[in-house]
């Protein structure tokens, strides 16, 4: 068990009728990665079986809950997003860090949540996988856009918001 996660008893998802299986594929990439990030998956990097590293997601929702792995798996989308355009500002990049101290494993758990793609996706899952957001004030300030300056003096231009205007983006990449 991670001393940095605080961990609540819960109804086990076999318990449920639910197997490993069924909930790797209600949960999105991110969620996937959060669930590995908390769970006793050792941090080094080896191969484990599909079978092995679907009780470790198991695990990690067992622990953490299902709405605070939703949650933490969009904070850590909304990251990637801002990380690619190297718009994460201090506040978002310490917030990052308290939530996930070790970055060596979650590079781990991202790796061996990316092994599981082959489990697939339910279709609702597939539509959220691409929800992101932001834990701190965002660079775009809710206007869906980033003004980037480029000399003094000169018009500024502006950016779409990778995290905010995520639809806008994905329309336009398609025409």
């Amino acid at each position: 068990m991670m001393p940095e996660t605080a961990t609540t008893t819960r109804i086990a998802p076999q318990g449920m009728g639910v197997t490993s299986l069924d909930l790797v594929r209600d949960l999105t990439g991110s969620e996937r990665a959060v669930a590995l990030y908390v769970s006793d998956m050792p941090s080094g990097r080896r191969r484990h079986s599909a079978e092995q590293v679907r009780d470790w997601i198991a695990q990690g929702v067992q622990r953490l809950g299902r709405e605070e792995i939703a949650r933490w798996g969009a904070f850590l989308r909304g990251h990637r997003l801002l990380d690619l355009n190297g718009l994460v500002s201090v506040q978002i990049q310490q917030r990052h860090e308290q939530r996930f101290p070790k970055a060596g494993r979650l590079v781990t758990a991202d790796q061996q949540a990316a092994n599981t793609v082959f489990d697939g996706m339910s279709e609702e899952t597939r539509r959220r996988n691409h929800v992101a957001e932001v834990d701190g004030a965002c660079p775009c300030r809710g206007t869906r856009r980033i003004r980037m300056h480029l000399e003094e003096g000169r018009d500024s231009l502006a950016m779409m918001c990778p995290v905010h205007a995520q639809d806008a983006i994905r329309l336009m990449a398609r025409a």
